[in-house]
């Protein structure tokens, strides 16, 4: 037993000497690289300034020395011969990729420009389609409008003529509607060349409507007033000074008073209605004394002034 321990701590030890000798070996070697890379490292920087002769190689020869300019002398300008080149290439690939460069932004402006001539066209025509159907609509919603003016036109002037005859008065045409009804038939014809007229005269008709509408509302309670139905004595006296509705109608015959209302008050319609001629006639007095409802139009004045009171 002693002796296998003693054999296997002398091969033991033996490994740690060549251990050790291969150790030493090895940071010598290591070493030499550093300082050969060191001298490798300055060769390369005196390479790159240029001054190596004159400084380092004191000790050579003056053939040594020429011949060792010449050799560096050669290799910078093989150097710059090689950089050269390198430099007619590069240039001449940068030139080729400018003018790919061009040729595909040509190509790309051409495309974005056809691209936004397709969008403008579509544009246009899509706003040409809207324009049309929106002009259409209107001229369909103007010729509706159209229509029911000239048939409420025609419903007012025949309810305009029934309450007229129902009043005992004579119903006259008014060449104002027919003159205005062919001018909207020529304002709103196909080819008419001024369609803004039609809108204009319009406007005045409805304006005219709305007098007309005004005045019988006003000439019907001014009637209403003569009838003794909204107003008091008091206020009858005030409105018709004693004399003025006999100077007005002229003298009156016995039997044709007006008749007594149920409040006691006189009417002057019958007085109005028995006195009229047969035949065509006026209600009331002369023209241009009477209304078409027998209102007097030389108090119209006066009774506007009390109503505003």
């Amino acid at each position: 037993m002693e002796n296998g321990d003693t054999s296997d701590a002398t091969r033991l030890w033996a490994l740690l000497s060549d251990l050790m000798e291969q150790t030493n070996q090895h940071r010598q070697f290591s070493a030499q690289l550093h300082s050969q890379a060191n001298d490798i490292k300055t060769q390369a920087i005196h390479t790159q300034t240029g001054f190596v002769l004159r400084r380092f190689n004191l000790d050579k020869t003056k053939e040594e020395y020429d011949a060792e300019l010449e050799r560096m002398n050669a290799s910078i300008a093989a150097e710059n011969i090689a950089l050269q080149n390198d430099n007619k290439q590069l240039n001449a690939l940068i030139r080729e990729y400018e003018s790919t460069l061009e040729t595909l932004m040509d190509q790309f402006r051409n495309r974005a420009h056809e691209v936004q001539e397709h969008e403008l066209s579509l544009i246009r025509h899509f706003e040409a389609q809207l324009l049309g159907s929106e002009d259409l609509a209107l001229n369909e919603t103007l010729h509706a409008s159209s229509s029911t003016s000239n048939a409420l036109t025609q419903i007012s002037q025949l309810l305009r003529q029934a309450l007229r005859a129902m009043q005992g008065e004579e119903y006259e045409e008014q060449p104002v509607g027919e003159e205005y009804e062919e001018f909207l038939a020529d304002t709103t014809a196909p080819g008419a060349e001024n369609p803004e007229w039609d809108a204009v005269a319009r406007a005045d008709w409805a304006l005219e409507r709305e007098c007309e509408l005004a005045r019988l509302e006003d000439e019907n309670r001014m009637l209403r007033r003569l009838m003794g139905e909204q107003i008091e004595e008091v206020h009858d006296a005030e409105l018709f000074p004693h004399g003025a509705l006999d100077a007005a109608m002229g003298p009156v015959r016995e039997g044709e008073r007006g008749m007594a209302g149920e409040d006691g008050r006189m009417s002057a319609m019958p007085t109005l209605r028995a006195g009229r001629p047969p035949g065509p006639h006026m209600l009331g007095g002369p023209k241009g004394t009477v209304g078409p409802f027998g209102s007097y139009k030389r108090m119209r004045a006066g009774l506007s002034a009390n109503m505003g009171m």
